[in-house]
Order: C-alpha cells, then structure tokens, then sequence
C-alpha cells in the first residue's frame, strides 16, 4: 500500500484515523480512503522532502579518460 508523510494544514486540526491527536512534526501514514479525503479537503499537506545541499561546486571537468570513445578491436577482414 502507498504511503505518504503529511502534517496539519494550518489551522486544521484532524485525528489520525484511529482518533489518536495527529503529531505536531507529521506522521508517515498509508494512504486510505479517510487521508484522501483529508487531503482533498485541504485537511492535510504532503510534507516535502528537505533539500540536500552538496559542498561540492557545480562543475563539469572536461576529462577525456572517462568520456573518450575507445576504438573497439574486431576481430573483421584484414584485407580492408
């Protein structure tokens, strides 16, 4: 079954489905008939995933060992 991590919308303030009181930092929950309604409510969000920031800079190096066409042996004609 899919599942989704959703949190509160603002100002909203829905159980989860067992009547437990929905968790302030979201919950990771299967994706059912009464959370798509939820949803489609505006009840809950879908919690976006953060952002992972690399340390390492956007470069491209022009490396022509990984990049450069190898000639391939064939064992053809040796007469061409």
């Amino acid at each position: 079954m899919a599942e989704m991590k959703l949190h509160l919308a603002e100002g909203r303030n829905v159980p989860l489905e067992d009547g437990r009181p929905w968790p302030a930092d979201g919950a990771t929950v299967i994706v059912t008939h009464y959370i798509r309604r939820r949803l489609a409510e505006g009840d809950l969000m879908q919690m976006s995933e953060p952002e992972t920031v690399s340390e390492e800079p956007d470069t491209v190096e022009n490396s022509n060992e990984d990049t450069a066409r190898k000639p391939v042996k064939t064992g053809g004609n040796k007469n061409v």
